[in-house]
C-alpha cells in the first residue's frame, strides 16, 4: 500500500481520511500534507490514542458525512468488520470524494464464495466462517461479481507488476505473487466514480 501512496501526487493541501490509522502509515502520509490535513478515525478511538486528535466514526452511519471533502480516503483491513450492508460504507465513502479524489484500501479477498452474518454466532464460528473471530463477512474469490464487483468498478486484472518493476518490489520484501490476483494482499485503487449508481438513493445501513 505505501509504494502506491508513496507515488501518489498529493499537493500539501490535499485532504486525507484515514480510516483505523496504522501509526507508521499515518505518520508518512502526514509528511505530505500540511498539519491538520488528515482526518484520522475509528469507531472505537481508544485503540488509536497515539493518533493525535483521533475521532470516531461508525461507517454504518454516514448520512450526515460531507460530500466532496477528500482527496484520498485510506484503510486497510476495514470493511470485514463492518456490520451493516457493504454497499452502504462504500456508496457514502466515494461521496466523500473529491471528482479526481483517490479512493486507496486493502480488502482481504478468501478462498471460496462471499458469506457474511450480523447475527451472534460466537467467536469460534466467525473465527472458521471468517477468518477471525471480530469479522463479520468473508470476501470470497469465487464469486467476486457478487459483491465488491456489483458496487465497485473492479478490474479483473490485478498485478503490482504492471506498476512497479520486480526490484521494486523485492526491495520493500514483498513477494512477487503477493501482488498478483486478487487476495489478502490485494491493494484496490478506486476513483470516485468507480462506485457504481453513485448518483442515486444511498443504500440503507441495514443487514443485508
Amino acid at each position: 500500500m505505501w509504494l502506491f501512496l508513496r507515488d501518489l501526487p498529493l499537493s500539501a493541501d490535499a485532504r486525507i481520511l484515514h480510516l483505523a490509522p496504522e501509526k507508521g502509515l499515518y505518520e508518512a502520509l502526514s509528511r505530505k500534507v500540511a498539519p491538520g490535513n488528515i482526518h484520522a478515525t475509528d469507531i472505537d478511538p481508544r485503540r488509536y490514542a497515539h493518533i493525535p486528535g483521533i475521532q470516531r466514526l461508525d461507517l454504518c452511519d454516514l448520512d450526515q458525512f460531507p460530500s466532496d471533502s477528500y482527496d484520498l480516503i485510506v484503510h486497510s483491513h476495514v470493511l470485514e468488520h463492518v456490520p451493516c450492508t457493504i454497499a452502504y460504507p462504500l456508496y457514502h465513502l466515494h461521496r466523500a470524494l473529491k471528482p479526481d479524489g483517490w479512493h486507496i484500501c486493502v480488502i482481504p479477498f478468501m478462498p471460496g464464495r462471499y458469506d457474511e452474518t450480523f447475527d451472534d454466532i460466537g467467536d469460534a464460528e466467525r473465527t472458521r466462517r471468517f477468518g477471525q473471530f471480530d469479522h463479520v463477512r468473508r470476501f470470497g474469490r469465487d464469486d467476486i461479481p457478487r459483491h465488491l464487483g456489483a458496487v465497485l468498478d473492479l478490474s479483473r486484472h490485478v498485478d503490482a507488476l504492471d506498476v512497479f518493476a520486480p526490484e521494486d518490489l523485492q526491495e520493500a520484501n514483498i513477494p512477487l505473487s503477493s501482488g498478483r490476483g486478487f487476495s489478502i494482499d490485494t491493494v484496490l485503487r478506486l476513483r470516485k466514480f468507480d462506485m457504481r449508481f453513485l448518483g442515486d438513493r444511498a443504500p440503507a445501513p441495514v443487514p443485508a
